[in-house]
């Protein structure tokens, strides 16, 4: 048996140690090589996927500046500018109704005769009782002018005189007395007609021929104007405001649409309107009024309608669809497109919305092409490109 040296086994075995070491660092290196190449081939696929990347369907609008005059919506209330109720001024039997019910009656058109024949034979009476007391008067005045004439001659006695000139005095009385009884039962005879006070519609009488009625505040029936009619609305202060901003004559400038209950509408232009002059503090609401013109009859008073107020004098605004808005927690913004069909986030403020379009107070200028549609797409970024199917 041969003996080995510990010194050349230890020098065998740090040998091959050295060569399984080398192996394995050789294999890592071959490993970290290997995965760069992929990662390489990997990027460069995608760079080469990117710059092939197809443009994205998208539709445009251009930005365009239009007439604003967005209508402010209200629920209102029709009332009547002049209402009477029309009332017995005398007592008596109602002789006559001259009206037929809902038609259209004139100022100082007779409605009803109460008792004419009586309030006239009144009249007559009290006319006799003045030409009495007139030719009373004649008398004692003479008698008075003569016994005056006497008296300066010492020819009368004193108390002669101060009798006629007595009896003169209370002639005088009795003949204003007489005349103002005979006003009286003129004014009687001319209330036996109930007259209309205004032009307007009446409606139903609450008494009929034949009955009694009496000299009260109860109504015999109503009139009410309704051409012109008035509508009352009312606006938050904030409202109030805005709809005076600019104007000299403070809402006069406006057009209001009535939507009916039948769903027709019409327009009209106010003819005058006014502000109450305080702030209802339980609403915080002012109350206005407006006149219009009713000429068909449509509107009646104590209906509720839809109002509609829109300008005559329309401002000026830069618009673009709805759609196009991108809107989150703390911006708007849109894709304008610029002449070589790149599309760009750009940062808007926004005004009101109406009709789908979207008024837009800064960041765009006429003539900007915004996207419309298209921009969900995936591929879709600032500074992709688009391909303009068709434009708004």
């Amino acid at each position: 048996m041969h003996k080995v040296k510990l010194a050349e086994v230890i020098k065998k075995v740090d040998k091959e140690e050295g060569l399984k070491i080398m192996k394995k660092s050789y294999l890592f290196a071959g490993v970290v090589a290997l995965l760069a190449v992929i990662a390489g081939c990997h990027f460069y696929g995608q760079k080469s996927e990117m710059a092939g990347m197809p443009a994205v369907n998208v539709t445009v609008a251009d930005v365009k500046e239009e007439e604003i005059n967005n209508p402010k919506t209200y629920v209102a209330l029709v009332e009547a500018i002049n209402s009477v109720d029309v009332v017995a001024k005398v007592s008596g039997s109602l002789d006559k109704v001259n009206f037929v019910e809902g038609s259209f009656v004139k100022k100082d058109d007779p409605l009803f005769i109460i008792d004419k024949d009586t309030y006239q034979a009144n009249y007559n009476l009290a006319k006799a009782q003045l030409e009495s007391a007139k030719a009373n008067l004649t008398k004692t005045e003479r008698d008075y002018n003569r016994q005056k004439q006497l008296s300066a001659k010492n020819i009368a006695s004193k108390a002669t005189y101060d009798s006629a000139e007595s009896a003169y005095l209370q002639a005088k009385a009795a003949v204003s007395q007489a005349e103002a009884q005979l006003d009286l039962a003129k004014i009687d005879l001319d209330n036996t007609e109930v007259k209309a006070y205004i032009d307007g519609y009446i409606g139903k009488t609450q008494v009929t021929e034949g009955n009694y009625v009496n000299a009260s505040a109860e109504p015999l029936a109503r009139v009410v104007q309704i051409n012109p009619i008035r509508i009352a609305f009312s606006l938050t202060d904030k409202e109030f405001l805005e709809l005076n901003a600019g104007s000299d004559k403070p809402l006069e400038n406006f057009v209001i649409n009535i939507e009916l209950a039948s769903g027709e509408i019409f327009s009209e232009k106010l003819e005058r309107v006014f502000a109450n002059n305080e702030i209802n503090q339980g609403t915080a609401t002012i109350a206005v009024y407006a006149d219009i013109k009713n000429d068909k009859g449509l509107l009646k008073p104590g209906a509720y309608v839809k109002m509609f107020i829109t300008s005559s004098n329309p401002k000026k605004a830069l618009v673009v669809p709805e759609t196009a808005i991108i809107q989150n927690e703390e911006v708007s913004q849109v894709y304008v497109v610029n002449a070589q069909n790149i599309a760009t986030l750009r940062k808007v403020e926004l005004g009101e919305a109406f009709d789908g379009k979207q008024i837009v107070v800064s960041g765009l200028k006429a003539g900007d092409r915004v996207i419309a549609s298209g921009m969900q797409n995936r591929m879709m970024h600032s500074g992709a490109t688009v391909n303009i199917v068709s434009a708004n």
